[in-house]
């Protein structure tokens, strides 16, 4: 199937892979939306999930203002926030933080809250000269390829999402167990569906991912274990992927709500700065 790029007279689409991703032109997302290209950005994101820009030139103030269209920004994370812009919070490669993280294993950000973030904004400073790039899958895509039978069995079921499920040893560890029992209690496991149907478009797609999903509710440890396998191989097949190759200045703003992502850490201690801005999910996933 050959996908043509679509322009309008204020945007130019183009489609990146035949399941998700498309980059944009004809738009400067320091200036601020008027009301047609607001509609256009948000009808291409709808669609291709998560959208790519180049050149583009925005100060911390600009880049919340930007994401700030699409709904109530995130106050708090786990990364840094900037002073000047509380919102927009640091990625920066080496550093001590940089250990942390880690985005380098198939997720969906924060599904460990009871309301994970609808999207995000990132945006690039400064990018090594090779190696760094950033893949996403449409979960959607992934609902969409499994068998009826398949599709029937996981409707209903819901699993644990736990942030410290992959990472438990090292972040006792680190934080103690007072500070880690004191974690736990601000920041309990949520169980969420296995199928989640998206709130604006009324789609179905997957809601498991490979860094926080902990197990499905009401299995054995070896049922579970045996369906997420599954599942977490089945969701990242190459056809329901894009990959993008960060250049300086470009963006990446994707729907959190079915899509899941990885970084690729191939780029060893060449520098990579980025700023991101989440925006807070309106609803549970149901």
């Amino acid at each position: 199937m050959t996908i043509e790029p679509r322009s309008t007279p204020r945007l130019s689409v183009r489609p990146l892979s035949g399941s998700i991703g498309a980059e944009i032109g004809g738009v400067s997302l320091a200036a601020p939306l008027d009301p047609g290209t607001k509609a256009e950005l948000r009808k291409a994101w709808l669609t291709h999930q998560v959208l790519f820009f180049r050149d583009q030139e925005m100060t911390p103030p600009q880049h919340q203002d930007f994401a700030a269209h699409w709904g109530t920004l995130t106050k708090e994370s786990f990364m840094p926030g900037m002073a000047t812009a509380p919102h927009v919070m640091v990625q920066e490669y080496p550093n001590l933080f940089a250990r942390e993280v880690s985005d380098i294993t198939w997720h969906t950000d924060g599904t460990f809250l009871p309301k994970p973030p609808k999207g995000s904004v990132l945006y690039a400073l400064d990018v090594p000269d090779m190696g760094g790039d950033t893949t996403w899958v449409s979960l959607t895509a992934a609902y969409d390829a499994l068998s009826d039978q398949w599709q029937r069995f996981l409707s209903g079921l819901k699993a644990v999402h736990d942030n410290a499920h992959r990472n438990l040893a090292r972040i006792i560890e680190k934080t103690g167990p007072e500070r880690f029992a004191a974690m736990r209690k601000m920041l309990p496991p949520q169980e969420h569906p296995v199928v989640r149907t998206h709130p604006e478009t009324g789609r179905k797609s997957l809601f498991v991912n490979e860094l926080m999903t902990s197990h499905v509710v009401d299995m054995s440890r070896e049922e579970s274990d045996a369906v997420l396998r599954f599942l977490f191989s089945h969701c990242t097949r190459p056809e329901f992927g894009v990959r993008f190759t960060w250049r300086k200045n470009s963006v990446a703003f994707w729907d959190n709500r079915c899509t899941a992502h990885k970084g690729i850490f191939d780029f060893g201690q060449a520098h990579r700065l980025m700023h991101r801005v989440s925006i807070d999910g309106d609803d549970r996933p149901s």
